[in-house]
């Protein structure tokens, strides 16, 4: 073996060993004696193939391969290292260093076995260039991830980004810089064509290597294909970034079990009364906003705009009770609705697919189960909240076309389909006040921003004036046509206009939601102690994983399935601004300081 590769193997032991040290934390002696001696053979094997094929180190074909090991033996480590280096003392991912290593071997022993049997050579490094850019576009992504948000890829973005339906995600991509819409494809379009040229490099010296370097370089593939890609302890899904998606994919399939645990949860539900105590047939309604914050609500602040002049007017009536410490247990829609939805809680440990819902009480409790929703269907990739919307009785989505926002109001149209003679429950879930805003609101609607001008904060109020609008069209005919003993209106999570989004928690402002709930005159009378109860503790402090019990207590029911400890409807309601908590339970809501 030349000098030069001798040297090359030495720098891949070295270097890499350094690196993997410098990045972990809380690594024994053993963990560090145990990687300096499996780093050996992966840096020997990653300069094997172009030594027995005396490659030139600076040949496109082996540099390509080199830059793409490099890139997962340093990207997910660095970040993962600068986000948490000052919060978690013990991580390290060896693996990492292990795949970038074997992975440069892999694919420059591929390439040379191509151009050694001439096997349909330009059609096979092609593909083999496609290959090269999907593992190096994973590290890519992470590089783009980390200089918009300033910290690596977590569960919570990986989660976001598999719960985002195309047309949401077109749309925000849509909403980036021009010149951002234009790098980005650019940048891809680049790395793909300068690996596919360095691919399609002819090496002269190829057909001449001796019979037993080329067996080598076969049985090398053979072997490194088993090892990296084995689905069960293979390295590529022992990677820190891959183990971090299985994470989230097992997630999500545990998920999947709540369709399947249906009858078993409906069995050992009980619910009393199982009839309304109404005069005639009426309608009780759940609206879930949207990104919507209370900090941008003159019904709920001394804000410098009236911004919600429907419900301000109404707050000071006894039919309308308005709660002004409420808060979001998560800023993400869908971990977030998986509580509000379920008993599941930040205080307790109850499995999403074991737990009933409030389309399950509700049913119990004598109405029919609607679920009319303004959001895209996600379909085969379902969430929580798809789970639960599907079984109601009815469930509907409003179609969703990427070039003509498809407002709130539309809604009213299916409103419209409920049947007045029967007790209804109907679920409204709102596209709200969600980003990009100007799309949240017929253009003519504009008061506070110009019309077709993106401007965040403007926007934003005007989403929030039409879903003000949105409610009040909804209650009024609720009330003239369906009967409406109660309506209760909260929002998913909150968020900051004019601070780019974010999947990790980005402050206060992002979960500090508006919540309200109307009575009718009926209802109050028929239950003067629930109200009563209500009004009392409508300043208390309010998290919306606790809306469970809320409709609960709202129902009046009493249920197997029903702690009224957390209801705020309930005298009983147990909590206060000491006890409660956020972002999924590792924050306290006492110190929001704002």
């Amino acid at each position: 073996m030349e000098n030069k590769y001798l040297i090359l193997m030495v720098a891949l032991y070295v270097l890499p060993y350094i690196y993997y040290v410098s990045v972990s934390h809380g690594l024994g002696h053993k963990a560090e004696y145990l990687q300096l001696r499996r780093f050996l053979p992966c840096a020997i094997l990653a300069v094997l193939p172009v030594a027995l094929a005396n490659v030139s180190l600076t040949s496109p074909l082996f540099l390509t391969s080199f830059i793409t090991g490099l890139a997962w033996i340093i990207i997910y480590p660095l970040f993962y290292y600068l986000t948490y280096h000052k919060t978690s003392s013990d991580f390290g991912f060896h693996l990492d260093t292990v795949f970038g290593l074997y992975i440069i071997s892999w694919l420059v022993s591929l390439k040379l076995l191509v151009q050694y049997f001439n096997f349909w050579p330009a059609i096979s490094l092609f593909i083999i260039s496609c290959i090269e850019f999907i593992i190096i576009l994973i590290p890519i992504i992470q590089i783009l991830y980390y200089a918009v948000y300033k910290t690596c890829l977590t569960d919570s973005s990986i989660m976001l980004m598999r719960e985002t339906d195309h047309n949401e995600a077109i749309e925000f991509y849509k909403s980036l810089p021009f010149i951002i819409q234009i790098i980005i494809p650019v940048i891809l379009i680049t790395v793909f064509s300068v690996i596919n040229y360095g691919n399609q490099t002819t090496l002269p010296e190829i057909s001449s290597i001796y019979d037993y370097s080329i067996y080598i370089i076969i049985a090398t593939t053979l072997f490194l294909t088993h090892y990296l890609w084995n689905t069960k302890k293979g390295v590529f899904i022992r990677t820190g970034i891959i183990e971090l998606f299985l994470d989230v994919n097992k997630y999500i399939k545990e998920t999947h079990l709540y369709a399947s645990n249906v009858e078993a949860r409906l069995k050992n539900l009980k619910v009393e009364p199982n009839k309304p105590n109404f005069d005639k047939p009426s309608t009780i309604i759940m609206i879930i906003g949207e990104s919507e914050s209370r900090d941008y609500m003159s019904a709920f602040t001394d804000y410098q705009y009236n911004t919600t002049p429907w419900l301000k007017k109404m707050s000071p009536t006894k039919n309308f009770v308005l709660f002004p410490n409420s808060y979001a247990c998560k800023d993400q829609t869908v971990p977030a609705l998986e509580r509000v939805l379920t008993e599941v809680n930040q205080y307790n440990d109850k499995k999403f697919y074991e737990s009933c819902s409030i389309i399950d009480i509700a049913k119990k409790a004598g109405y029919k189960t609607y679920w009319f929703s303004n959001q895209g269907h996600i379909g085969s990739a379902e969430t929580a909240i798809t789970l639960v919307a599907n079984t109601a009785d009815k469930a509907e989505w409003t179609k969703q076309n990427l070039n003509k926002p498809q407002y709130d109001e539309t809604l009213l149209d299916y409103i419209k389909t409920v049947n007045p003679d029967e007790n209804n429950f109907i679920v409204l879930h709102l596209m709200g006040n969600h980003f990009n805003f100007i799309n949240r609101y017929p253009q003519n609607f504009a008061k506070f921003s110009k019309p077709n001008k993106y401007d965040l904060i403007p926007n934003y109020l005007d989403s929030i004036t039409y879903t003000d609008y949105v409610l009040q069209t909804i209650t009024e005919y609720a009330k003239t046509n369906l009967n409406l003993q109660a309506l209760l209106y909260f929002s998913d999570h909150a968020t900051i206009p004019d601070k780019r989004r974010s999947p990790n928690f980005a402050g206060f402002g992002t979960v500090r939601i508006p919540m309200f709930l109307y009575l009718s005159d009926e209802y109050i009378a028929k239950n003067s102690e629930i109200y009563t109860d209500i009004c009392n503790n409508s300043k208390k402090y309010f998290t919306n994983d606790l809306i469970y019990e809320f409709i609960c207590g709202i129902l009046n029911i009493k249920s197997n399935h029903y702690d009224e400890t957390n209801s705020i409807a309930s005298s009983k309601y147990k909590y206060t601004k000491e006890m409660l908590k956020t972002n999924l339970g590792e924050l306290w809501i006492k110190d929001d300081k704002d």
